[in-house]
């Protein structure tokens, strides 16, 4: 399908699946860590071929079940009361859940560079309703 035939959140969501996976790539990062609860930005990196490791940390799990069909993609439930949907839910709690995860399951180490994407509502003063987000971070000691 051609680019210009996507809807504007399809041009996005591409848009930052395609950096998150060549930023992988530039950075050495040993893996990427999605929070989703669609499936969406799972589906979309997955077109993009990563050379690492992709954990799809998913609050539902028909949608853990359908991310096991896309290569490359490990689906995780995401074991918190946080509703990533909310505009009240603290991205940053969520993310640091998913890494600490990604560490225990052996994924990261202390030095590793990770990659994190994940999709934040809008507050009531912002101008936007959502925005995607990418993270590089590298791990340090706890």
């Amino acid at each position: 399908r051609d680019k210009r035939d996507l809807s504007h959140v399809e041009q996005e969501l591409d848009a930052v699946a395609a950096s998150a996976v060549q930023s992988a790539k530039d950075m050495h990062a040993k893996l990427i860590i999605l929070i989703t609860m669609t499936g969406n930005v799972a589906r979309a990196v997955a077109l993009h071929r990563p050379n690492v490791p992709v954990l799809a940390f998913c609050t539902d799990a028909q949608v853990g079940r359908r991310l096991q069909l896309h290569r490359g993609i490990v689906p995780i439930m995401l074991q918190s009361t946080l509703d990533p949907g909310c505009a009240n839910t603290s991205m940053s709690v969520l993310r640091a859940e998913a890494i600490r995860t990604a560490k225990e399951l052996g994924f990261l180490k202390t030095g590793d560079r990770v990659i994190t994407v994940d999709r934040t509502v809008g507050k009531a003063h912002d101008m936007h309703h959502y925005s995607h987000n990418m993270k590089v971070a590298t791990i340090r000691e706890n």
